[in-house]
């Protein structure tokens, strides 16, 4: 195998960090492969050649079959080599066979960024109008954001930022119409789903008990799934996430289709609010391993 730090050998120990928590950061394109396959032999090459040369835009790890059945045998692997793309933990294409070089960079040019691509300037509005929100100024922030929205309707930056503020303000529905109004490639960046995410929090949390109520419930049983559920919900609302997916965890184990399984779909919302923070990734293997 041709030395790379963008090429990664599989193995159970691994593959959740690789492939499913290493995916929200970049592509991970997973050769399934067996020594006695000579078709693996054909592509083999041709990948790590393209992980090389690509330079980080996307992770090649490759498993291999015969070593590690379990794991193929999960993903439904029936024929070799099979090729899989992930993108934030899910699986978003594939394809089959040894295809010639030029067809498997076009499969791979479709799911990564251009080289050299750069983040878009902040526009000057939001980063007037979040120097105000940090002072504490919200109305002066939200005023500036939707003269900005106003003029440039599409604006995904105008839209986050927008959203966000609402949400601290307690205006739940012009939050709302913000992230429906945010272009596709935004929804799906981790700021959309960021902007989503503290959405459905702010939403779940606005009942008329307070976190008091829920925790003296919990207290008097400690198996009352709705007051776990929503102890988790207010300890998120007030940035204690560590200790909400301690709870969602708890809850998963013990009642894991309480409300059509709320904690997985909680746990998950929550990896969307944390981004990046090592503690997604933390979180997502205890939860994997509760799962499987």
């Amino acid at each position: 195998m041709a030395e790379s730090p963008y090429i990664i050998p599989l193995d159970e120990t691994n593959f959740v960090e690789v492939v499913v928590e290493g995916s929200a950061n970049v592509p991970v394109l997973v050769d399934f492969w067996a020594d006695w396959c000579g078709p693996c032999k054909t592509l083999m090459p041709i990948l790590e050649k393209l992980a090389i040369e690509y330079d980080g835009r996307f992770i090649l790890a490759k498993l291999d079959t015969e070593q590690h059945q379990g794991i193929a045998q999960q993903l439904g692997i029936r024929s070799l080599p099979t090729i899989k793309l992930f993108k934030d933990g899910q699986l978003v294409d594939e394809f089959m066979g040894a295809l010639p070089e030029a067809e498997v960079r076009s499969f791979i040019d479709k799911h990564v960024e251009a080289a050299g691509e750069a983040e878009a300037p902040i526009d000057s509005s939001v980063e007037q109008a979040m120097q105000l929100f940090e002072n504490g100024d919200a109305a002066g922030a939200r005023e500036l954001l939707q003269k900005a929205q106003a003029e440039d309707p599409a604006n995904g930056q105008i839209l986050l930022a927008l959203g966000q503020v609402c949400i601290a303000t307690g205006d739940l529905e012009t939050a709302k119409s913000c992230v429906s109004a945010l272009p596709e490639e935004e929804k799906d960046s981790t700021a959309g789903r960021r902007l989503a995410g503290m959405l459905e929090l702010a939403g779940e949390s606005d009942n008329d008990k307070d976190a008091g109520h829920w925790q003296a419930e919990l207290a008097k049983d400690a198996n009352n799934s709705e007051a776990r559920y929503h102890c988790a919900i207010h300890s998120a609302m007030a940035g204690e996430v560590e200790s909400a997916m301690d709870q969602l965890l708890v809850l998963l184990q013990k009642d894991p289709e309480y409300n059509d399984g709320a904690a997985r779909k909680k746990l998950l919302n929550l990896f969307d609010v944390l981004g990046d923070d090592p503690l997604a990734g933390q979180y997502r293997r205890k939860m994997f391993a509760l799962l499987h």
